[in-house]
């Protein structure tokens, strides 16, 4: 598989990027063309096999596609019967307007929804029970009042809520497959993905139920759920769990990637990080809500990591 000119370009992001991760997109335009050469089907398996790298590195690909497919900028290049994907496609001009640019933002922005923030935006809420709630940077929800149930849904982001006292009506916040109940309380809800929601409380306790598990979680605790099961409640320290509402960030041995996912609602763009043992990696970190944009300096400068900028939309960032 040879040098592409629908490929290689003036000012084509491909250049910055590493030599594996550059294979691994020119691999992938290559696999999804509309007729693909028995001789590139076994050359790309044998890449593949060469080093685990190639493998790991393309599933990130892979991953950034079947998030992005669904994007109006990609459903308006599919033919009749397929998605045709070719290196032009995967050009600058589409994959990183796909997974960096404002159809990503749209895509995620759930029309219908009661309360939005944007990036960097922090707002407070009251609901016609006068529970109020406060809003993090890049959050979504939705207000459904019955007369037996206050349901909020928190499609993404993050909330502080303080709970109004209702025995007889209950406040259920959802958010992934997760439901927590208060009567009167205060707690946060920390939507990072299905698999990752951490419910802290600060007064009080609230009942936690993900399909037919359930717990209760105290003040001064947390818990994190998935889309099957509930963690184990630890104890943490308020400060750094509340800490946005002050207007700083706090990770305590975070690992890396939760650690992004936060900073992705603060700052303009998009970072994302490429493969899961840097993904995993604990970090310790304070960051001034007010100095967010300087946040990509100041990890290159204190981890062993390496940014590469696809578009003013996107960084990926990789292990140095």
């Amino acid at each position: 598989m040879g040098p592409d000119p629908n490929w290689t370009d003036d000012n084509d992001f491909g250049a910055d990027l590493d030599p594996i991760s550059r294979e691994a997109v020119t691999w992938f335009a290559a696999m999804h063309a509309d007729d693909v050469p028995k001789a590139d089907q076994i050359a790309f398996r044998a890449w593949l096999r060469r080093d685990d790298r190639h493998r790991a590195v393309y599933k990130q690909v892979e991953r950034l596609w079947s998030g992005a497919s669904e994007l109006p900028i990609v459903k308006t290049r599919r033919n009749t019967a397929r998605l045709a994907v070719t290196r032009r496609a995967l050009g600058k001009g589409v994959l990183a307007a796909m997974i960096g640019g404002g159809a990503w933002v749209t895509y995620q922005q759930h029309p219908f929804a009661d309360y939005r923030t944007g990036t960097g935006e922090r707002r407070t809420v009251t609901l016609a029970d006068h529970s109020t709630v406060e809003m993090a940077g890049s959050t979504v929800l939705s207000v459904d009042f019955g007369p037996r149930l206050r349901l909020v849904t928190l499609h993404r982001g993050e909330a502080y809520f303080s709970v109004a006292p209702e025995q007889s009506r209950p406040f259920v916040v959802k958010a992934a497959a997760g439901r927590t109940m208060a009567l009167g309380t205060s707690f946060n809800v920390d939507y990072i993905s299905d698999d990752d929601v951490r419910i802290t409380v600060a007064r009080h306790a609230v009942d936690v139920r993900v399909g037919a598990a359930d717990a209760r979680l105290d003040a001064g605790s947390q818990l994190t759920y998935g889309r099957e099961s509930i963690g184990d409640p630890q104890h943490i320290d308020p400060v750094s769990a509340f800490g946005w509402r002050d207007g700083r960030l706090v990770f305590l041995s975070q690992p890396f990637g939760r650690v992004i996912a936060s900073l992705n609602r603060w700052r303009p763009g998009r970072l994302m990080v490429m493969g899961s043992a840097l993904a995993a990696r604990p970090v310790t970190l304070i960051v001034d809500l007010e100095k967010s944009g300087n946040i990509l300096a100041t990890l290159e400068n204190t981890l062993p990591i390496r940014a590469v900028n696809v578009t003013p939309y996107l960084t990926l960032v990789f292990e140095a």
